[in-house]
């Protein structure tokens, strides 16, 4: 019987592998929950902001609409264009 032994790494290799891939994992899973973190920051951010638009939005409405009855206010008081007089000289 041959055993082959060129494939057979160290039981210490193989150990220090698994150690830096669980490092690894640590730190991505560490980085993906800042990142759910700020992911939900910014949700809360856009959320806030697009409250703030539609009462923005709403004010608005109300001065245009404030405006139109001002100028049907004071569309009657505008003078009439003068008709003009006959003729060309």
């Amino acid at each position: 019987m041959n055993i082959q032994t060129s494939n057979v790494r160290p039981v210490s290799a193989i150990q220090q592998e698994r150690q830096t891939l669980e490092d690894e994992k640590a730190a991505l899973q560490q980085k993906a929950s800042e990142l759910t973190q700020d992911k939900t920051t910014l949700m809360l951010a856009i959320t806030d902001m697009y409250e703030q638009n539609l009462a923005l939005e709403e004010k608005n409405k109300n001065v245009m609409l404030a405006m139109t009855e001002v100028y049907e206010l004071l569309l009657p008081l505008l003078p009439t264009e003068p008709e003009e007089e006959g003729g060309t000289s």
